[in-house]
């Protein structure tokens, strides 16, 4: 039997041990009824349970790869950090969980191909940003590649923490942002039916957990940046944000 194509998607960013926030994400996008619900990773180095973490993405089938963090727990690297996590004390679950991840992972939508990953394709350490006045350009060898062979329409990735919209002529990016407490938590739901993307803040154990922060069209309008590849950046660009 063919399978039918993505149509709603719900998307987490980077965990990071949040699993409050996590499981209020997860409940909402369930009862919204998505095809999928997809993560960027980084599950690890955070302040909360990741046993929990991996619970909740097991239990609710999320497609997700794997993160610069997850990596350096494996490798052992950059363990200095503020509530790294250490192998020693991680179950062989998790580590079993953490080497089965894929770094990107391919899905067919009803807009095309869509890529989710980290970064930028297998390197998870890469960022996209066309460059603003407080932040220069960040551009991506590869994601040019990628825009230059035409197959990927999507593109999701994580790694800046930043929830936004980049339109390139033939790609849209979505970075998914985190569920991070300290780093404006939220996540988003793409209805590519509507060729929308919703917004969403959340505010684990208040009364009102999630609010709906905006809509954004995925198609680029007039007054929408729309760049060729990364090369075009020119640090002259305002951000299409996901934010109130």
């Amino acid at each position: 039997m063919r399978q039918s194509l993505i149509r709603k998607i719900g998307v987490v960013g980077d965990v990071h041990a949040h699993h409050r926030n996590l499981e209020v994400a997860l409940n909402y996008l369930a009862n919204a009824q998505v095809d999928v619900i997809v993560c960027t990773g980084d599950i690890m180095d955070g302040e909360g349970d990741v046993e929990a973490c991996i619970e909740l993405l097991r239990d609710a089938d999320v497609v997700t790869v794997r993160g610069n963090h997850d990596r350096w727990v494996l490798q052992d690297k950059a363990r200095h950090l503020p509530h790294a996590h250490h192998r020693q004390h991680l179950s062989d679950d998790v580590l079993e969980y953490l080497h089965a991840l894929p770094v990107q992972q391919r899905l067919s939508t009803t807009a095309g191909a869509l890529l989710l990953c980290h970064g930028v394709a297998q390197h998870d350490l890469r960022k996209i940003w066309p460059g603003t006045e407080r932040m220069a350009a960040e551009r991506s060898d590869e994601l040019d590649a990628l825009i230059e062979q035409r197959e990927t329409a999507l593109m999701i990735n994580g790694h800046m923490h930043y929830r936004t919209l980049i339109h390139f002529e033939t790609l849209t990016l979505l970075n998914a942002g985190t569920v991070r407490g300290d780093h404006r938590p939220g996540f988003s739901l793409l209805d590519l039916d509507a060729q929308e993307v919703h917004g969403y803040e959340v505010f684990a154990g208040t009364d009102k957990p999630v609010h709906h922060v905006k809509t954004l069209s995925l198609q680029a309008c007039a007054a929408t940046r729309v760049f060729k590849d990364t090369s075009h950046f020119d640090d002259r660009w305002d951000p299409v944000t996901l934010y109130a």
